[in-house]
């Protein structure tokens, strides 16, 4: 692994992405501070500026591609935003960032610390973010059709299920698939997604 270099007053930017890097080529089980430290060009001290330990080092890590993978999601959720497609391809957004990024998937849902909250209160914390962009959007969609929250919080378990199923699925690295992910996982999402046209619907 090549040494990173990086400009003044990003070093803890430059020592989190080192460190993810490291870990997706050796593993976890011989990541240090020293070592991030050495590849970073700078002293071992100098990493405790920013993390006391290891673990805190880790968790700053799962911190950064949640940032990343909230970004993506964000993005695409202000882009459809008033599209009937909305739903769809926020779940598009959510599988294809794990498809492009496969070692993300492990690395953030191996963990225990990491929160999933499915009640429909989780959407207005920052606990995890990802997941609530997700219940904020469903919320806005089928609140719009006068649902029941029991049903808009069962179908936001759902399609969050899908997703992540789909996500578990693309990551895998012994899954045999004759098309292609990219282009194919819209197609599968709304062929077995829960409508999302404004419908009313009762208990």
């Amino acid at each position: 692994m090549k040494e990173k270099s990086y400009h003044h007053g990003d070093l803890r930017r430059a020592l989190i992405e080192t460190g993810i890097e490291f870990i997706k080529q050796k593993g976890e089980e011989t990541l240090s501070l020293r070592k991030i430290a050495e590849m970073c060009g700078v002293s071992n001290a100098a990493p405790y500026a920013h993390f006391k330990t290891k673990d805190e080092f880790i968790v700053a890590m799962q911190q950064y591609v949640m940032d990343l993978f909230s970004a993506v999601l964000e993005k695409t959720a202000m882009e459809y935003k008033d599209s009937p497609s909305l739903l769809p391809m926020l779940g598009k957004t959510y599988v294809i960032f794990f498809y492009q990024n496969p070692f993300y998937y492990d690395f953030l849902f191996s963990r225990k610390n990491i929160s999933i909250k499915l009640s429909l209160e989780n959407a207005d914390t920052n606990e995890n973010i990802p997941l609530a962009i997700l219940q904020r959007t469903a919320i806005s969609v089928f609140g719009k059709a006068k649902l029941p929250e029991k049903v808009i919080q069962d179908k936001i378990i759902a399609m969050w299920a899908l997703v992540h199923g789909l996500a578990a699925i693309v990551t895998m690295p012994n899954i045999e698939y004759d098309g292609n992910w990219e282009t194919r996982i819209e197609e599968i999402i709304k062929s077995i997604s829960i409508p999302y046209q404004m419908q009313e619907e009762k208990e």
